[in-house]
């Protein structure tokens, strides 16, 4: 075994033709490693055990292949520091959230969304707000488990259907999961694609706006036939009133996520922005909730437990701590951990360069080639993250040698990747969905985002548009993408 991939990976590095597999070793090894995340994933081990599997096959081989550990251990000492930065937003944000429920942020978002409920708006109204909340908190599960959860329940009994519902909930949190710079994707993109973060924002607005705007509409006719005339708006009314004794509800309460955005805009650095503003939400709590400082830590610590006696209103709003991001933050550390080791053994990139990009010599093939492989780790991960990692780490150099600039890979990452997530039944996304919402992978049709971006993007790649190219070095005009 050892000197038939060893073998299989020297002729891949000495770039000998298709027929004569160069690309061995990189099947064998990325077969053995997906192997075991998806065995993780399905006998419910979890996916951080399936990365670690994962990883400790991939040193396996690339020790087999003659690597030194020492060289192994200080390429995923690069790669994991790279990923520090993301970490430590990802930290900030359960933080922020856990703060923002007990300084009643979360319950005011909530409070005035319900507001402006009625049965002819309630879909397009339930995508625009899953993705307001979204894209304040950075977190795709954290929308669906408050504002989505919350309108779901309040959607179905106005009588609207379940899947189209959900569908909305989805479109909306996925919007913000892919555009916040509280994301974990964003920033996992942004760092593994070599693009400065709010650049990588810009970026996908290309994508993602046009995109909205069509689901938008979508959604709007949809939401005004499933209307109802004879809609029970009781539910709406009881959230509203427990979440107005129970909370002091003000505008006042919106500031600190005004804040976010504002920050934002102003591209200030992610990490203190981030770290200031969950303090000034943490004032914000003291000085509006009447919440002791005690109460205040241990929200930003294990998040906030709801006592109000509405299991609605309790399941929406109890969530959100530093503790909630350990699993989302080991399954970083451990993707990056994996693509270091497969990066680091070489096979990875011969098989991209023998197979994906040997006939590659145009942008829109590169970025079309790279969707398809995207794709290809995400149907096989279900999960976003690994897919983001590696694709950033094995396509880069191909957008550098061709001269694009890096926004484009992490617009096109994110596009495949963090968009497609929910469209993979057996993914964590989907089985997430289902356990909130209570409802099967019947949505799919409906989670119009998830398709239509992807689309755009293809778009871009066929016709050149918004296909930067680098500047050249003397500061000349930037060649027209092909």
């Amino acid at each position: 075994m050892y000197r038939w991939v060893r073998q299989r990976h020297m002729m891949g590095l000495r770039g000998r033709n298709f027929l004569e597999a160069p690309w061995a070793g990189g099947v064998v090894l990325l077969v053995c490693v997906i192997a075991a995340v998806v065995a993780a994933i399905k006998t419910g081990v979890g996916i951080q055990m399936g990365l670690a599997m994962g990883a400790c096959i991939a040193i396996v081989f690339a020790l087999l292949l003659g690597n030194k550990w020492s060289d192994i251990q200080d390429n995923v000492k690069h790669v994991v520091g790279d990923s520090a930065p993301t970490l430590l937003i990802l930290l900030s944000v359960g933080m922020m959230v856990g703060i923002w429920i007990v300084g009643g942020t979360v319950p005011t978002l909530l409070y005035y969304g319900l507001k402006l409920c009625s049965p002819s708006i309630i879909v397009p109204l339930t995508f625009v707000l899953c993705a307001i909340t979204s894209l304040f908190t950075g977190s795709s599960f954290g929308s669906i488990a408050t504002m989505g959860l919350a309108l779901f329940g309040v959607g179905i009994s106005m009588g609207i259907s379940a899947p189209l519902m959900a569908g909305a909930v989805c479109s909306g949190a996925f919007f913000g999961d892919k555009l916040s710079p509280l994301s974990d994707t964003t920033n996992v993109a942004a760092d593994m694609s070599g693009t400065p973060l709010y650049d990588h924002i810009g970026s996908m607005m290309y994508t993602t706006i046009p995109a909205t705007v069509v689901c938008l509409v979508l959604y709007t006719v949809l939401g005004i036939r499933n209307a109802s005339a004879n809609a029970d708006l009781s539910n709406v009314q009881l959230m509203l009133d427990t979440l107005g004794s129970s909370f002091n509800i003000t505008a006042l309460a919106l500031i600190p996520a005004i804040l976010v955005l504002v920050t934002s805009a102003l591209r200030m650095p992610a990490v203190p922005a981030m770290l200031g503003c969950t303090a000034i939400s943490g004032v914000f709590a003291c000085l509006l909730q009447k919440s002791s400082l005690t109460v205040v830590l241990k929200a930003a610590m294990n998040g906030f437990t709801s006592e109000t006696g509405v299991a609605m209103v309790d399941k929406i709003l109890s969530r959100g701590g530093m503790s909630s991001m350990y699993s989302t933050v080991a399954i970083i550390i451990l993707s990056s951990t994996m693509g270091a080791v497969l990066e680091r053994s070489g096979v990875i990139n011969s098989l991209v360069d023998n197979v994906l990009l040997k006939a590659v010599h145009k942008p829109r093939g590169l970025i079309l080639s790279t969707m398809v492989y995207c794709y290809s780790l995400l149907l096989i991960s279900g999960h976003q993250v690994m897919p983001i990692i590696l694709g950033g780490r094995t396509f880069r150099p191909a957008y550098d040698k061709m001269g694009i600039q890096s926004r484009v890979l992490s617009r096109t990452l994110e596009d495949t990747c963090t968009i497609g997530a929910p469209l993979v039944p057996w993914g964590t996304s989907c089985a997430y969905m289902a356990s909130v919402l209570g409802i099967s992978m019947v949505y799919i049709p409906y989670a119009f985002l998830c398709y239509i971006v992807p689309l755009f993007a293809i778009l871009y790649a066929c016709t050149g548009w918004f296909v930067w190219k680098k500047e050249p070095v003397d500061g000349g005009p930037a060649p027209a993408a092909q």
